[in-house]
Order: structure tokens, then C-alpha cells, then sequence
């Protein structure tokens, strides 16, 4: 520990008695089978097998109505996972017209679990609708459509943000700040992801900064001003098989190993 912060190393295992590594819980948001069986919860077993094959344990959270228990009783870390789209009500705009199927059920508990969990010093991962929830929870905004939105600049034309290839492939770059958060997890400034969004952060909440974007401005990954592991990344790490895509996964248990 260096001026109160914990420095960690987020290539290696904390190991427990035996020596053997500490498998923390991560709780992992899911969304609602709206389509088929409303009473039913859906997420992709690609977030499972990642937290797995980085060495932690998953836990699914279906949107409730509150928390009656610290995060800190069931869990060490919360992946906020994929999904529709977020309601504009919840940064104040009226609905566009372009605007996708929203759940407000999981967009008010997955604030609640972001507020709840920043104040509890929980590490946290945001992934594409999960990075965006993040934002919101905090107090940013996002844009509703980006094809319909997001300001155009002469000879930067906006990038194909949900590609039309297959999700394990990567589809355009994305530059990170050096000595970010970020970097440091991935071990790199430069990496290539898939893209599967047609919303994105407008707006930075004031306790999250930018440190990533792709070559078109489109802001990629944000991260915690405070001392703790938040990071929220636009693209779909989860199903890819890039050295950068398994680090990320790696460094986030490593930081909710801390806190078993």
C-alpha cells in the first residue's frame, strides 16, 4: 500500500490456505426474456466461462425491487453485462425516435447496484449496455442513437458500431490513455475489439474518466477517479479470445480477490 492505495497485481493470483488461488463471487447482471417468458432472466454463458476461466465464481442477479444486505455479504465484484437498451428518462431526455426495447426494471436496479457498490468499494466492470449503465448511474448521459447523433467531423467519418460479422471477431481499433487503469490491466495503449452498440456514453459521469476511444472520437472506456477497480468498456471482451480481452477479465477478479 502505497499514500492508501492498494497497489495490486493484476497478472497474479492471491492464493488462500494450501496455496491454492482465492475464487471470489462476481455478481452478473441479466436481463429479462421480455420475448418468450417474461418471469424468466436471460445472460450469455460467454460472461460465465470468462469469470470462470479467470478465476472467479459467477453469481446471477436478477433485477429486484432493493437491497436489504451489503453487496459485500454475497459478493466481492459485479460485472454489469450486455443487453437493450437504456431508458433516456433516467438522464432526463425524451425518448428518439430510434431508440431500441428499453427494461426499466434493470436499468433502476442496475443503478442502484452501481451506487450501492461504488459506495461499498466493490470492484466493478461494466461491458457495452454495462458500461453505459455505469455512466447513467453516476450521472451521465448517453447518446440514444449514434448513427442519428453523434456529431460528425470532416474526414473522420463515423465507424460501423455494430458489426455485421461474427461476435468473436474484432471489427476496428481502440486507442487507450497510457498509465490508465485500463492499460495497465490489458498491457496495452492500442488493441482491437468487436463492436455490437448503437448507444453510447455522450456525456462522462464527474467521477468517471475517458480512457479510451475509437478512431472516429466514440468514447470506449471509461474508469473511477477513486482508488478502486471500476472500468466500463464499450465492446464485447467476453466473446472474444485476444491476450487483451482474457487480461481484462484476469485483472478484474484479481481486484475482487481483495476483498475475500
Amino acid at each position: 500500500m502505497e499514500d492508501g492505495t492498494i497497489k495490486i497485481d493484476y497478472n497474479g493470483d492471491r492464493k488462500g490456505k494450501g496455496g491454492r488461488p482465492i475464487k471470489p463471487l462476481i455478481g452478473i447482471t441479466c436481463c429479462h426474456n421480455r420475448k418468450q417468458q417474461p418471469d424468466q432472466y436471460l445472460l450469455a454463458g460467454a460472461y460465465c466461462r470468462a469469470i470462470v476461466k479467470a478465476g472467479g465464481i459467477p453469481v446471477l442477479l436478477p433485477a429486484l425491487a432493493g437491497l436489504d444486505r451489503p453487496l459485500r455479504s454475497f459478493c466481492q465484484g459485479l460485472l454489469f453485462s450486455g443487453g437493450g437498451d437504456f431508458d433516456p428518462v433516467f438522464f432526463h431526455e425524451e425518448p428518439h425516435p430510434r431508440l431500441g426495447t428499453v427494461d426499466r426494471e434493470r436499468d433502476r436496479w442496475e443503478i442502484l447496484l452501481a451506487r450501492q457498490a461504488w459506495a461499498e468499494g466493490l470492484p466493478m466492470l461494466g461491458i457495452c449496455r454495462g458500461a453505459q449503465a455505469l455512466n447513467v448511474a453516476f450521472g451521465g448521459t448517453l447518446y440514444q442513437d449514434l448513427p442519428a447523433q453523434y456529431p460528425r467531423v470532416a474526414n473522420r467519418p463515423l465507424l460501423e458500431h455494430n458489426q455485421r460479422t461474427p461476435g468473436d471477431q474484432v471489427s476496428h481499433r481502440v486507442t487507450i490513455t497510457a498509465g490508465s487503469l485500463l492499460a495497465r490491466v490489458v498491457g496495452a495503449t492500442e488493441i482491437w475489439t468487436n463492436s455490437h452498440h448503437h448507444q453510447a456514453v455522450k456525456d462522462p459521469a464527474a467521477n468517471l474518466n475517458v480512457t479510451a476511444r475509437s478512431d472516429d472520437g466514440v468514447i470506449e472506456g471509461l474508469e473511477g477517479t477513486g482508488g478502486s477497480f471500476l472500468l466500463g468498456v464499450q465492446w464485447h471482451p467476453e466473446r472474444l479470445t485476444t491476450p487483451d480481452a482474457r487480461r481484462l477479465f484476469t485483472g478484474f477478479v484479481r481486484a475482487c480477490q481483495q476483498l475475500v
